[in-house]
């Protein structure tokens, strides 16, 4: 009895330990996180360039409170002349992105990597303005104050330029002015939309902040991500890039090595 017992027991063991090893076979490996690939999404601010069809010719401003809200003056400042878009970096991301209009004709904003030399919350330009009568009827809605007569009796009034950022000794600078989307309209300065220039001001420092003006879209441009079209910048489709280290802006000239004459836009 002893003997058949231990049979039916040994029988019962190698019947479960198959059993087992069959469920075992045919159950799935679990995925391993390793395994598990992200699906890229878009940004905000990819959303915001793919929203506005007209992309860059449009008045709308793109802000990211939260970067914007970290931005200090050392933050670089893009202007893009093909599109006519200014953009502000902040941690190597977009946090601001806005129309601008800059130098049309002989008046031609110049590119390069340039610092603020000066600011003032309220400037009038000496060289770009109106020319009123002794009457007071303007007789000169553009006029230039270096070559332009002025009437006896009359006055020259330069035009209105807040929030203004002198960037070079000849009088090119960014400021609130008249914007119209893609359109070039000044005498060479960068004309901002007037809640941009005011936000903008309380960020920027003299002899700190960098504005690189490009003829193209800057190479810092991020590329875009979760879209089949290419990005405003024609780079393919991927992972956004980062912003590359900025480079080496040349010194600021002295304050009195200014030239006398200035010429504004």
């Amino acid at each position: 009895m002893k003997s058949l017992s231990l049979t039916v027991t040994c029988v019962a063991s190698l019947l479960a330990t198959g059993l087992f090893s069959s469920c075992q076979q045919q159950v799935e490996p679990e995925q391993t996180p390793a395994e598990i690939v992200p699906v890229a999404k878009p940004s905000p601010y990819e959303l915001f360039v793919k929203k506005h069809k007209k992309y860059p010719r449009t008045m709308e401003i793109y802000r990211d409170k939260e970067l914007l809200g970290k931005a200090h003056p050392r933050c670089p400042i893009y202007i893009c002349l093909s599109q006519q878009r200014g953009r502000l970096y902040v941690d190597n991301q977009v946090a601001a992105d806005w129309p601008v209009s800059t130098g049309t004709g002989d008046h031609a904003t110049p590119t390069g990597n340039f610092r603020v030399l000066e600011k003032k919350k309220s400037y009038s330009s000496r060289t770009w303005g109106r020319i009123y009568d002794a009457t007071g009827k303007c007789v000169n809605s553009n006029a230039d104050s270096r070559k332009d007569p002025i009437p006896e009796g009359g006055k020259f009034v330069g035009s209105p330029m807040p929030n203004w950022h002198r960037m070079t000794g000849t009088g090119i600078g960014m400021h609130t002015g008249k914007v119209r989307a893609g359109r070039t309209l000044s005498h060479g300065c960068i004309r901002t939309p007037s809640r941009m220039a005011s936000e903008l001001f309380d960020i920027t420092a003299t002899g700190k902040t960098r504005i690189i003006v490009t003829k193209e879209v800057e190479k810092c441009y991020p590329q875009f991500v979760g879209t089949a079209e290419k990005s405003t910048s024609e780079r393919p489709a991927g992972s956004a890039a980062a912003v590359p280290a900025p480079t080496a802006a040349a010194p600021a000239p002295a304050r009195d090595e200014l030239p006398p004459v200035v010429v504004e836009g």
